[in-house]
């Protein structure tokens, strides 16, 4: 559903590795990967549980909120997108976070009509 977009995310922000769609409810609704060789899968997921975890006990509304946290070799991202939905994107460190957001913004409306 939201392949095409998530795509056209990663091609203007290649340092990406993961980007989904999760509800608030913690649970998943659609995300894609593009791990280089040398990520530790098991190390990204370990990260992720921590990020959704903390998550609980945050608000995300349908503001533009972008919560940009950095631990270990990951820069993890967190986009409200309503009050139901949040965008999770996880990078290298290298990321540049103004072209992350500035791309998230204009793919927004497009990701909610899909919602």
């Amino acid at each position: 559903m939201f392949e095409t977009i998530f795509s056209e995310i990663h091609q203007r922000n290649p340092e990406t590795y993961l980007i989904g769609i999760w509800g608030r409810d913690g649970l998943e609704l659609e995300k894609s990967t593009y791990l280089p060789s040398g990520i530790d899968l098991d190390l990204l997921g370990a990260e992720l549980a921590d990020v959704l975890a903390k998550l609980d006990h945050l608000e995300v509304t349908g503001a533009d909120i972008c919560i940009e946290y950095i631990s270990g070799q990951f820069k993890i991202f967190v986009y409200s997108l309503n009050a139901g939905y949040f965008l999770l994107l996880v990078s290298n460190k290298n990321q540049i976070t103004g072209k992350l957001k500035f791309f998230l913004n204009l793919k927004k409306d497009q990701i909610l009509s899909l919602l």
